[in-house]
This record gives C-alpha cells, structure tokens and sequence, in this order.
C-alpha cells in the first residue's frame, strides 16, 4: 500500500503525464506535431529549457539516455518517445549554435557552449530527467555558460529559454507581462462554462502576450463525467476533475484539458500537494512564427517541474511536453571514490595503528548548513569525522574504541562530545562546538576516582560545580546513528 501512494504521488506531481500524453497521442494534430518535430531540419532548431542555478552551473538537462526502443514503450506512446528522442538528440547536435538566453523581449543574453556531461565523476550513467536542488549535485545533460560572466545576475535563474540564431531570425519575439491575482475576462470563462457544461470554481490569468492575448487558467467545479478514458482504467471508475490551460484573444478561445483526479472524500488534485486547486503554466517565452503563436512554458508544483511548448491550433493549445523533470529535495551531496580517497589520506596523516583503513561512510546532520561526513573501519571501531566545505574537506575529529561521538545541537552551534576512561579511575570528557565549519568552543573535564582534577572550557579554568553544569547541558547527545554506505561492497 505504501509504494502504491508513492507511485501515485510521483506520476500525480508530473503534472498528469501519462494522461496528456494519452490524450495527444489520439489527437490528429498533436501526432502531426511529434512527427513536424521528428522531421524538424537542423536549420532552426527547437527552443530549449536552460537550467539556470548559478553562473557555474547552467545546463540542459537531459530526459532519455538512449533511442527507447518498442519493447518499453507501448503501441500509443512509442511514437511520442521518439519524437522526444529527436528532440534531444536534435539539440545535442546543433548544442554550439545555442548562444541566445533570452531574459525578456528587449534582453538576449549571449551564452556558449561547454560540453556534454553524461557520467559522474565515479564513471557512472547518470538517471535523466531529474532536478537537483544542490549545484554540487550532477545531473546529465549539456553544460553551458555566460559570454560574459559579469552580465550574471539572480533574475537569470530557473528555467530559461534558450534559442539559435536561426530561431530568432525567423520569428518574432513577443512582449510578456506577469499579471497577478485577476481572473481570466468574464465573456471567456463564460464561453468556456457553456461548452463544457460545468461552472467555474475559479480562474487566473497568468499573463498577457504582446498582440492582445490573455494567458492563464479556469478550473471547474465537481466532476468531469466527460472526462476522455486512459489506459488501464476500464475496470475501475476514477472521478475527474477539469482544468483548462487558457490562451484568448477577442472572441477567439484556445484550450488545453488538463484532467485531474477527485478521490473519495477528497478534493480534486492536479499535482502532489496542490491543495486541490490548479495553478496555470508559466509563460516564459512567446514568438510570432511562420504558422502562427508558438509559446513555451513552465509548470512548477511542489515535486515536479514540467517545460515544453504550446501552439494555438484550430480551438486547442496543442502541447509538445519536452519533459516532466522530477525535482529532488533535500539530497544530500554524493561522496565520490575521489573524496574517500582523500578522507583516507587525511586520517592516515594521523592515524597511528598500522592496518585500519576507512571503508565506509555517512552524511550526519548536525543541524547547521554544513556538510558533515562520518567514515568509519569497516568493524566500525576507527573512524574520522569531516567536513565538506567549498569543495574542500577537513578532518576534524577522530575516533578509536575507547572514543565515540555524540553530537547535540545547541544554541545554533553544533557540538561533538566524546566520554570515555583516561586509564586506570581516569574519566575524560572532551566536547567541542562548531559553527560554520569551524571550531568555536573547547571544552575538556578529567575526572580521577570520581573527582574532578581539571576542568576548562576555552582555556579558562571552571570550578567543579561549572564544570558538572556545563557537561549537563549535553546530557540528550545522541550517537550519530547513520545509515552506512558500503564502498566496498
């Protein structure tokens, strides 16, 4: 049952995927797009989704690791897969003619080509179609970046269209403006009410586009009884909801269906988390081309992010999806072979038992922005404590049998305390804070058949009843308690 609701939740948060591309796999002129997009000549390539997190870190990312073949795909999706297949194969060739972001109407700002990143740095085939939150995290794809790097500014960032000179030679590139909290014109919602039998709940516009057209979104209230049947839902009744992705002008209406689910007892929902209402896409970019509009979009929910292309054709907004990238939240960085190797070195320059070598490791949370790294022996009786910081890593404390961490955060600083028998009645508790990465509290406490003998805490001397107190305040520190990561294995 719960990897059923997992599964629900991740094809849900693609912003109904498979339904869309169901319903334009049977739609004439959609199929006709795939194959206007299969067939495309290199002499204007398709716009492209540019990934934007940094100045370091712009990319295209991928979607397919190689041609699908008929055997994964079924009869109604294997042709829209290669349409895709030829759309990334498409921009992989012509990848150097990419030199125009465009920031707006007015603002095109130059970028070049870097390369194609397809493996990780351990030499492994990275999963497509997958949005990291990090920078540091790769993803595969092709890289690009500013001509000039001092034109970066924070506004670039997100998605952002990216075009060849070609592209923009033959088409116009039209003015947007964001419009926030108004309700699409009454006249189209009224239109739309009519010819689907249903009343409005609420609706949205989004923006309006340069020549009088109004973009953004009604959703309906209650079911959509004439909801078109998917896949694998024959023997079982499933209520939808409706959503229509809006484009008007006049009294000239074009629409997108956009099919939720309604589950018993529940709300309509679009996307994971959506709070039962449904958001409108994202215009980032539009152009007047040789056959009419041609906008590309951006769907952002809270698990997904969805980009693609839409043309106003004969009532309909005909949809090209490019991709409905995952978006992964709270990853934590990947420790490369590169990385271990050199945790490994840093703890033998102070390791003095001959034979113990660091096999395996684990993130730690320690409750700050930092990142702390935890390796151990593979009998997990040695071990080292790190830091990542910058790209460079630290070894910042070690451990043996007769010295376990404990960590606690307190007070926003982030603390390691080690206990544990000096020799003989001997008693030694050390505990040492961090703050962004570095050490900002010393604290040492020797205990002798049950007496302290010396206690300090940043060099200053402490009475035994301050000492006794300030070991208190960790009396809820935890082991680190991680899930190993076995290397070797």
């Amino acid at each position: 049952m719960i990897l059923a609701v997992c599964a629900m939740a991740v094809m849900m948060s693609c912003k109904n995927k498979g339904q869309n591309a169901a319903a334009e796999g049977a739609d004439s002129d959609s199929v006709a797009i795939d194959s206007v997009l299969a067939e495309m000549p290199d002499t204007a390539p398709r716009p492209m989704f540019l990934y934007v997190q940094d100045k370091e870190h712009m990319q295209v990312v991928y979607w397919m690791t190689s041609a699908p073949k008929e055997e994964d795909y079924s009869e109604a999706d294997i042709s829209k897969a290669r349409g895709l297949w030829a759309l990334q194969q498409m921009a992989r060739r012509n990848a150097a003619k990419y030199t125009n972001l465009l920031k707006d109407d007015k603002n095109v700002v130059a970028i070049k080509f870097i390369d194609e990143v397809l493996k990780n740095p351990d030499g492994e085939v990275m999963f497509p179609g997958e949005l990291h939150g990090r920078p540091e995290i790769p993803a595969p794809g092709l890289r690009f970046a500013l001509q000039d790097p001092k034109l970066y500014k924070s506004d670039l960032e997100g998605f952002r269209v990216i075009v060849c000179d070609d592209y923009l030679q033959s088409r116009k590139v039209l003015k947007i403006t964001d419009v926030n909290n108004k309700p699409m014109p009454q006249d189209v919602v009224k239109k739309m009410e009519k010819k689907y039998g249903m009343k409005a709940q609420h609706s949205m516009i989004s923006c309006n586009i340069e020549g009088g057209y109004v973009s953004g979104a009604i959703q309906f209230k209650g079911e959509y009884k004439n909801a078109p049947k998917f896949p694998g839902e024959d023997n079982q009744k499933v209520a939808k909801a409706l959503a229509l992705e809006v484009l008007a002008k006049g009294d000239s209406v074009w629409v997108l269906e956009q099919i939720g689910t309604i589950f018993p007892g529940e709300g309509p929902t679009w996307n994971a988390d959506d709070g039962g209402e449904y958001f409108p896409n994202s215009i980032v970019a539009a152009f007047e081309g040789p056959k009419g509009l041609e906008l590309c979009y951006v769907h952002g929910a809270p698990e997904s992010v969805t980009v693609g292309m839409l043309f106003p054709r004969n009532n309909k907004l005909e949809e090209q999806m490019y991709e409905c990238y995952h978006s992964m939240i709270d990853e934590d960085i990947p420790v490369w072979k590169k990385d271990i190797d050199e945790m490994n070195k840093l703890f033998q320059k102070k390791n003095t038992v001959s034979g113990i070598k660091l096999t395996k490791w684990a993130h730690v949370w320690m409750g700050d922005d930092v990142e702390w790294i935890h390796m151990a022996d593979k009998d997990g009786e040695y071990g080292g404590i790190f830091i990542r910081k910058n790209g460079k890593i630290q070894l910042v404390q070690m451990e043996d049998p007769k010295r376990k961490a404990l960590h606690l955060w307190l007070n926003g600083i982030s603390y390691l305390k080690f206990a544990g028998s000096a020799g003989g009645p001997s008693w030694y508790t050390e505990i040492i804070g961090y703050k962004d990465g570095k050490q900002v509290e010393t604290f040492n406490m020797l205990e002798v058949e049950g007496e302290v003998d010396e206690c300090r805490l940043n060099g200053k001397v402490l009475t035994e009843n301050e000492g006794r107190a300030y070991v208190e305040k960790f009396a809820d520190a935890k082991p680190l308690n991680e899930y190993w990561n076995e290397p070797q294995q």
